[in-house]
């Protein structure tokens, strides 16, 4: 079922990654990265599986006479890069907590750059400081704990 799924998505035009575990200790000070082009297939596809069906994502004519004069990307899809790349950190890797703060919106086709670094341990919980990027602007910031064994 995997594998259908994942061909459909590409014939869609999604751009699918292979999955990777970024080598290292995790220590206060790790550096994560990840990136992805958001395709229309992504923004449909979120859409319908999180039911954010807003049309400042899905039409033309009603995002044209919004702010962002167009439409954009669900700001939880540009931050679910985040949950892609600390599930890349070494070991088993559980998001426990996260915070976000949107600053810019993201277009269909865009690029999103996500850095990351450590910068607390207690014992095995990390909190990781997180920035999204699109070009060098910065779309979406914040932080998320993760749970690390």
């Amino acid at each position: 079922m995997f594998e259908k799924c994942m061909n459909f998505y590409q014939e869609l035009g999604g751009e699918l990654k292979p999955f990777e575990k970024f080598k290292g200790e995790v220590e206060v000070g790790y550096r994560i990265e990840y990136e992805k082009k958001v395709s229309e297939a992504d923004v449909v596809l979120f859409g319908l599986v999180s039911g954010d069906l807003n049309p400042v994502h899905f039409d033309d004519e009603y995002a044209a006479k919004t702010k962002f004069g167009g439409r954009v990307i669900h700001g939880m899809l540009t931050t679910s890069l985040v949950s892609a790349a600390v599930a890349r950190m070494p070991g088993t890797v559980v998001l426990l907590e996260n915070h976000f703060r949107y600053t810019a919106p993201v277009r269909i086709g865009e690029n999103i750059k996500v850095e990351g670094v450590v910068v607390e341990r207690e014992k095995n919980r990390y909190r990781v400081e997180v920035k999204c990027l699109v070009g060098d602007r910065v779309v979406a910031e914040g932080w998320v704990k993760v749970l690390i064994w």
